[in-house]
């Protein structure tokens, strides 16, 4: 007689089910990047052919007139005692904005107003690299607009400190912004649309604000900020992208998320394996999930409004950090794996979550049985009402 199987337990169970979902999650990040690697090498493999074809016309013009023209002798000998100027060489298909203040070519739509700041005068088609230090750069409301090409950076900001970008409308780039290893700049009062990634930041950037910005309609991701600390990401609307993230913070520290408006997106704000990081007084609404902390520790969540979402929170791999005084009300409020978490502020004050029934007999406003998210994680002192905030 064959034996029976086995009952899994319902431990083992959930065991797996945490592993399943790691996985899932896990693979989820992978495949966001492989799809920006493979993004870039077709935009790579489309630009080397056009650019290919175009050297190969333009060798075969040059052939074509070398051979039907000879330049004359000149009949003005060149005095050998003149100086000659020199003038750093520019490119055509690029803006510069070099170190002595002038910007490269002349006739680009950006007038030198004063030793210090620079304003559009017209709509813009080609991308800028700032060479100089310690300016104001201001768009007027005009246009900054690319054509979507490989690598393509609307403002190149790398090495640079104290700069600061404001009203400009910036499209068609795959980074909007580009920071690398850049110190103390100041990103406010842009609107991004149609980007890969509207403001891009990496390599040891820090002390930079991203503040007042309207985000929409990205490829891959509204703000990226990797291997950084100190930043400030505060104030900036971020709504429209379906199928990225709108922030996403990885291996960076002590990043103020503040006073932002995230609104249909597929994920909120992500943190993969990020520490000490504050995310406070955000609204985060419509998304399929508003925050996903991956193999981060030591994080502070508190007074942000995460409605409407599929998920509110999950957490995988992600232990110790604090989460207090927010209002869930989503279809899942929180959904948490492998992570053991603070969910009150140890003054008998957690968070407001909209399915907890638990009764509050002595009237003060704090349910008298704990909010039970799992056997590891649980609001000691979950909120009856949601908690007032002014975003």
């Amino acid at each position: 007689m064959p034996s029976k199987k086995k009952k899994k337990s319902l431990k083992e169970k959930l065991r797996e089910k945490q592993i399943k979902h790691q996985k899932a999650l896990e693979a989820h990040r992978l495949e966001m990047e492989k799809k920006l690697a493979e993004k870039r090498a077709k935009k790579w493999r489309t630009s080397k052919t056009a650019l290919t074809a175009a050297f190969l016309f333009f060798v075969t013009l040059s052939i074509c007139l070398a051979w039907q023209y000879t330049k004359p002798p000149s009949t003005v000998p060149q005095n050998p005692n003149e100086p000659q100027q020199q003038t750093p060489q520019s490119s055509s298909d690029v803006i510069y904005i070099w170190p002595d203040g002038r910007v490269d070519p002349a006739t680009a739509p950006i007038t030198n107003v004063s030793e210090n700041y620079y304003k559009f005068t017209g709509n813009v088609t080609l991308p800028i690299i700032v060479l100089k230090e310690n300016i104001v750069i201001d768009g007027a409301g005009y246009v900054l607009k690319g054509s979507g090409a490989y690598g393509s950076k609307g403002v190149d900001l790398s090495y640079r400190k104290n700069v600061t970008i404001i009203n400009i409308k910036i499209e068609g780039f795959d980074y909007g912004i580009y920071l690398d290893s850049t110190t103390r700049a100041v990103i406010s009062k842009n609107e991004f649309t149609n980007n890969y990634c509207s403001v891009w930041l990496t390599s040891s950037s820090s002390q930079n604000t991203i503040t007042s910005n309207i985000i929409s309609q990205n490829e891959g991701y509204g703000i990226w900020l990797s291997n950084s600390t100190s930043n400030y990401i505060t104030g900036n609307t971020i709504k429209g992208n379906v199928n990225s993230t709108a922030i996403y913070i990885k291996f960076s520290s002590n990043i103020t998320i503040n006073q932002n408006t995230l609104t249909n997106c597929k994920l909120g704000i992500f943190l993969y394996s990020s520490t000490n990081n504050t995310i406070s007084r955000n609204k985060i609404t419509q998304n399929y999930k508003g925050i996903h902390l991956l193999k981060s520790t030591s994080n502070r969540i508190t007074h942000n409004n995460i409605t409407e979402n599929y998920v509110g929170i999950g957490c995988d791999e992600s232990s110790d950090n604090t989460i207090h005084h927010n209002n869930f009300d989503n279809d899942i409020n929180a959904d948490v794996q492998s992570s053991i978490n603070i969910w009150d502020y140890g003054v008998k004050e957690g968070n407001y979550w909209s399915d907890y029934n638990g009764p509050d007999v002595d009237g003060n406003g704090i349910g008298d049985t704990p909010y039970v998210i799992n056997n590891e994680n649980q609001d000691r002192y979950p909120l009856i009402k949601p908690v007032s905030l002014n975003i």
